[in-house]
């Protein structure tokens, strides 16, 4: 099955959308990952029988999710700060993202130094061992 770009018309203005392979194809990701986006209810685009169509505001909801995974924000998170914040192109211009990062980077810096003394204590244990 061939998938192309539609246009359409939306309130009396000229819109288009994507199929899932057209946008997985934009933004570089697996149309699975798409879906399970979908199944976490992170994206919701309209349905016309078996097809999904996504908007640009869907492309910019998916950019913003992926930035957010990137950095290693949980999906819950993600959905909190999206109901939030609602569509917009660029998340992190948000006053509310970027405080839900600010307590992601505390975790993330608890996280690592929990870490290093995992490392050290293993170092150690490896080397008095090796010895």
């Amino acid at each position: 099955m061939a998938e192309t770009q539609v246009d359409t018309k939306v309130a009396g203005a000229e819109e288009s959308f994507l199929f899932i392979g057209e946008l997985a194809k934009q933004t570089g990701i697996d149309p699975k990952t798409i879906r399970f986006y979908e199944r976490a209810e992170l994206l919701s685009p309209p349905r016309h029988g078996k097809f999904r169509t996504y908007l640009a505001s869907d492309v910019r909801r998916l950019q913003n999710i992926l930035r957010l995974r990137r950095l290693g924000v949980p999906i819950a998170q993600i959905r909190d700060v999206l109901e939030r914040v609602g569509d917009c192109p660029n998340i992190l211009e948000i006053e509310q993202a970027v405080s839900m990062l600010r307590a992601h980077l505390d975790v993330l810096r608890s996280k690592h130094v929990e870490i290093s003394r995992q490392i050290e204590q293993t170092a150690t244990l490896v080397e008095t061992r090796a010895a």
